[in-house]
C-alpha cells in the first residue's frame, strides 16, 4: 500500500495558514487541516470560513474534525467544493446511529470517511464500521496540541487494524518524526500526519523525502 507524508496544518490565523501551505505544497500531494472548536478539545484553530481554499488547488485535503458537532462543519466545508476525506472522532458522537448518519452524509457527497480514535478509545470501537469507511486515523498523542511525544503503545491498535484489512487506509497523527515513523510503519500504518518534523526542518523537501524513505523501508 502506498505510503504518504501528510503535513498537519494546525494554526490559529490566516497568514500562518498560507505560509504553512506554501511551505509544503511543492513536496506533497495531500495535507491535513486540523480543525478544533475549543470544546471537543481545549484548543481552537482557524475555522473553515476563515481559510483561503484557493491556495489548496491540486492538493488532496483531509479535514480532521476535532469538534463537538462535526456535521455542521461538513456543511461549511461542503460549500467550498474542495473535498477529499473527512476524519470524524468517534468520541464526538453520542450513538451508533449518529456515526452511521455521518458516514452516509459524507458518502453521498462523494468524499471519503475516516473514523479517528483518541488514545484512550479502544480500537474495537471502529470494528462495526470498517466495511463502510475508507480509513482509520489513530491518534498517537492526545488531540488538541502539536508537539507532544509519540505514544508507542498505539502500535497495537495499528497492528490489529492491519490484520483485519490489507486495504484499509491507516493514518497516524501525533509525534511523527524520523525517529518514530518507522515504528508506525512497521505496525501497518501507511499515512503519516506530521507537523513539527516538517515545519521545524530547515529543508522541508528533504524532511519529507527522508521520512518517506524510512517508512518505505520499515
Amino acid at each position: 500500500m502506498k505510503k504518504l507524508i501528510v503535513p498537519a496544518i494546525l494554526v490559529k490565523d490566516k497568514d500562518e495558514f498560507v505560509r504553512r501551505i506554501q511551505k509544503v505544497k511543492p513536496y506533497v500531494t495531500r495535507v491535513q487541516l486540523d480543525i478544533m472548536d475549543g470544546k471537543f478539545v481545549p484548543n481552537r484553530t482557524l475555522q473553515p470560513p476563515e481559510m483561503d481554499f484557493s491556495i489548496l488547488d491540486d492538493l488532496e485535503i483531509e479535514y480532521h474534525l476535532m469538534v463537538e458537532n462535526p456535521l455542521e462543519y461538513v456543511k461549511q466545508i461542503g460549500k467550498t467544493g474542495q473535498m477529499h476525506a473527512y476524519q470524524f472522532h468517534i468520541e464526538s458522537f453520542k450513538s451508533a446511529a449518529e456515526i452511521e448518519n455521518a458516514i452516509s452524509v459524507v458518502k453521498k457527497m462523494d468524499s471519503k470517511v475516516f473514523l479517528a480514535l483518541s488514545p484512550d478509545t479502544p480500537v474495537s470501537a471502529v470494528f462495526p464500521y470498517l466495511q463502510k469507511i475508507d480509513g482509520v486515523l489513530i491518534m498517537t498523542v492526545y488531540p488538541g496540541f502539536s508537539g507532544q511525544a509519540y505514544l508507542t503503545k498505539m502500535g497495537e491498535k495499528i497492528k490489529q487494524l492491519r490484520k483485519m484489512s490489507s486495504e484499509l487506509q491507516i493514518e497516524v497523527d501525533g509525534g511523527i518524526t524520523k525517529e518514530t515513523i518507522k515504528h508506525a510503519a512497521s505496525h501497518g500504518a501507511n499515512l503519516f500526519g506530521a507537523a513539527n518534523a516538517l515545519f521545524g526542518a530547515q529543508d522541508v523537501g528533504q524532511a519529507v523525502e527522508e521520512m518517506l524513505e524510512i517508512a518505505n523501508s520499515a
